[in-house]
């Protein structure tokens, strides 16, 4: 079974609070976009338990792995002993705020689970993913955007959001979320948009939190976010806790031409790409 997992972004990201357990409240919007990393799963009942992993040698093949840890939890939780086995091509940058591990997690869940047989209900899954990642509950949703509220485990399809272009800019570096989360000086929410329905499902509010705390440790990201500005982009905002920064266009040739000045600015890849169809 080969399957396309994609990445996402966030239209907003809202710190509100941190809990007793060291995480934080979030409130945020997520939204796929086509830019995919592509699995191949195999699995057959055996005598045993066991786990290949096929991946770009900058990736850990074993239980470091976040593919490897959904294909464990789904073996311990269905009670089946499979012998899995998965080709992981990575197309979506790593620590770059774009959910491609989560992604590839969430994919593997929802594989194992129609190869088997559907063992596992839609709930059963879903505690699963919220033990892998705060994001990878909602990459097993067939929807496109979502509210994530909690640590972003709690979810609300979005229907209203218009789908966007967009520009991503790929710094040669990666975020660490624990990093952004553990930098953030959390301060009193004074924004009465975010307790504005009906503009949350609008998906017209383009806020990070987290861009503060990681753009003070790296600030070539301002940069980016000045050079889109000057390419047309409407918007400029990191995506999650970073690095990847996007501008946001109307369509698809604003994008082209915006990706081209940004990358004769700054030497770095972009991507062009947009909102996930549904």
């Amino acid at each position: 079974m080969t399957i396309q997992a994609p990445a996402k972004i966030n239209r907003f990201l809202y710190v509100l609070d941190r809990m007793p357990n060291g995480y934080h409240n979030i409130l945020t919007m997520f939204e796929k976009v086509a830019l995919f990393d592509q699995l191949d799963v195999q699995a057959q009942e055996s005598n045993r338990a066991d786990i290949a992993i096929t991946c770009p040698s900058w990736l850990p093949s074993g239980p470091e792995n976040l593919v490897y840890k959904a294909a464990e939890l789904f073996m311990k939780a269905s009670g089946r002993k499979l012998d899995v086995k998965i080709s992981l091509v990575k197309r979506i940058p790593a620590g770059g705020g774009l959910g491609g591990g989560s992604s590839d997690a969430a994919t593997t869940l929802n594989a194992l689970n129609e190869i088997t047989g559907f063992p596992l209900g839609k709930p059963e899954l879903h505690a699963l993913a919220a033990k892998l990642g705060a994001d990878v509950p909602f990459f097993l949703e067939d929807f496109t955007c979502a509210l994530g509220k909690g640590t972003g485990t709690e979810l609300e399809e979005i229907t209203s959001a218009a789908p966007n272009w967009y520009v991503l800019v790929l710094p040669d570096f990666g975020v660490s979320t624990r990093w952004a989360y553990e930098n953030f000086k959390l301060t009193r929410k004074i924004d009465i948009t975010i307790f504005d329905r009906r503009r949350l499902l609008s998906g017209n509010i383009w806020q990070n939190d987290l861009e503060e705390a990681v753009c003070a440790r790296y600030p070539e990201l301002l940069g980016i976010k000045r050079s889109l500005v000057r390419s047309g982009a409407e918007v400029s905002l990191m995506s999650g806790s970073g690095s990847t920064v996007f501008g946001v266009f109307q369509d698809k040739k604003r994008a082209e031409r915006g990706a081209a000045v940004v990358t004769a600015e700054t030497g770095l890849n972009c991507l062009v790409t947009r909102t996930l169809e549904p």
